[in-house]
């Protein structure tokens, strides 16, 4: 999976896209969008927005940040 994105790659994806993308369970996707909706928009970790009442999107390069600091998820074998 490649981290590196340029700034014409900065896009929104909606959950389903965000765990293929990432690897990542897309109910766990799924989780960490509402947890972050939820939060005042200063304090969240992710930019997100909510589309047609129950799907969320998230900023590509905020996920990206967010997983490399984080950690959780899918890891290599080591």
């Amino acid at each position: 999976m490649a981290r590196e994105i340029t700034p014409d790659q900065e896009i929104w994806v909606m959950t389903k896209e965000a765990a293929e993308i990432t690897g990542y369970n897309h109910e766990y996707m799924e989780i960490l969008g509402k947890k972050n909706f939820r939060l005042p928009e200063n304090e969240r970790l992710i930019k997100i927005r909510k589309r047609s009442g129950r799907f969320y999107e998230l900023w590509l390069p905020d996920l990206l940040r967010y997983i490399d600091e984080i950690g959780y998820g899918p890891h290599k074998n080591k």
